[in-house]
């Protein structure tokens, strides 16, 4: 279903349902193979694609522009629900109460870094991005930099409970998940 989805409302309502209803009854340790490796990398993909429309769609922001406006706002609508659906996904791992083996999740944590760097890197340099029209899209931008900061604070939990396959050398798996291998 995910798979074939092209249009990002599309993308993004099969993303939520997903999350919750869906996530809640899987198994654990089968996260990874049966889910978040499927998802994931479409979802970032999804969220850059997102991202690089959101950054040339702005240089013709304007207040007269109302078309360039709505559509900088819907983009930036559906960010912030990228970035929730995200966020059920790490409490729902992290709601298991227990370790979790990386490898068993191993696509999350490097795509939700991904995405909180990518987000707080537009946010930072929004002023220029956005020039003098900042104040048209602010209170989104703000909306998607507090999701995105709720969403590194349960990152910063999920990684508390994380423990590496002791048959794994350390290093490398960390070295890999950083790296996105």
């Amino acid at each position: 279903m995910f798979e074939h989805s092209d249009d990002w409302s599309e993308h993004i309502q099969i993303l939520k349902i997903t999350v919750q209803m869906f996530l809640p009854h899987m198994n654990h340790m089968t996260l990874e193979q049966t889910l978040f490796s499927q998802m994931l990398p479409k979802t970032v993909k999804l969220f850059d694609n997102m991202m690089y429309e959101l950054t040339n769609q702005a240089r013709e922001l304007s207040s007269q522009n109302l078309e360039i406006q709505a559509t900088l706002r819907n983009i930036l609508q559906t960010m912030v629900q990228v970035l929730g659906a995200l966020t059920g996904c790490v409490q729902h791992v992290c709601a298991t109460q227990e370790s979790i083996l990386l490898e068993h999740i191993h696509s999350l944590p490097s795509s939700v870094i991904h995405v909180v760097k990518s987000t707080f890197v537009h946010c930072k340099n929004s002023e220029s991005v956005y020039s003098g029209c900042l104040h048209l899209v602010s209170d989104l931008l703000q909306a998607l930099f507090k999701e995105a900061y709720t969403l590194q604070k349960q990152l910063m939990e999920l990684l508390d409970m994380v423990c590496m396959d002791p048959l794994i050398d350390e290093k490398d798996d960390i070295l890999n998940m950083v790296m996105g291998k």
